[in-house]
């Protein structure tokens, strides 16, 4: 047993679409009910004493989905962008960061989530990492491209993640068991929990009990 809390805690919120079928509306209203849930994890990860949370919100591959669906995600992101929402994250010590390619992504909104960025840059409880847009094989891809230009450095510098730390724990909500192009690099030793609560229904009660299975796993890291 670990018996410590992980301090990167990264999560694929899956299953709005699902919810919102099973309530008999549109994929949207799930796309919105999800939104809503992410500040309860945001507070639950502070009462953990979680230092890094990471949401995987956007895929290189969602685009690929209709039209309508992306415009709406791409909206309710530029809602979400607010002023309310740097109030929340100043309030409580919180450090946004995000982590995705510029390719596709309207310039207001690039421009939102710098200001965000640099609005809270200075924040040190927690690390909030929005992964919008972000595709693993692509963000190893391009590194290795400029990682051969130069041909020196610690490779991982040249990732979208640069600094990051290595994932510890992370959950996949909706029961799916894949981890769908999300941070293949910095997975490598996480341990892997297939939440089968679909992400408009997750909630802090289940986040804690999530951790607390964390705790009670043995990390071997290669070693008997």
């Amino acid at each position: 047993m670990s018996n410590q809390k992980p301090r990167h805690v990264a999560i694929i919120m899956d299953g709005n679409g699902r919810w919102a079928q099973k309530q008999n509306k549109m994929r949207i209203f799930g796309h919105q009910k999800g939104a809503a849930v992410i500040n309860e994890i945001v507070k639950a990860s502070l009462k953990e004493n979680i230092k890094i949370l990471s949401l995987f919100a956007f895929s290189c591959e969602n685009w690929n989905r209709s039209k309508a669906e992306v415009n709406f995600l791409l909206k309710l992101l530029n809602k979400k962008l607010s002023r309310e929402t740097i109030k929340f994250l100043m309030e409580n010590n919180v450090r946004f960061k995000w982590i995705g390619f510029t390719k596709k992504i309207p310039k207001r909104i690039i421009t939102k989530l710098l200001l965000i960025e640099s609005s809270t840059k200075n924040n040190s409880k927690l690390t909030l990492n929005l992964c919008f847009n972000y595709g693993g094989q692509q963000d190893i891809l391009n590194a290795a491209i400029k990682f051969k230009k130069v041909k020196h450095g610690n490779f991982e510098k040249f990732l979208l993640t640069e600094n990051l730390p290595p994932v510890d724990l992370l959950i996949r909500t909706s029961g799916e068991q894949r981890i769908s192009n999300f941070f293949l690099w910095q997975l490598a030793y996480a341990e892997i929990l297939f939440e089968h609560t679909l992400w408009p229904d997750y909630n802090s009660k289940i986040f804690r009990k999530n951790i607390l299975e964390f705790t009670g796993r043995q990390r071997r890291f290669g070693n008997i």
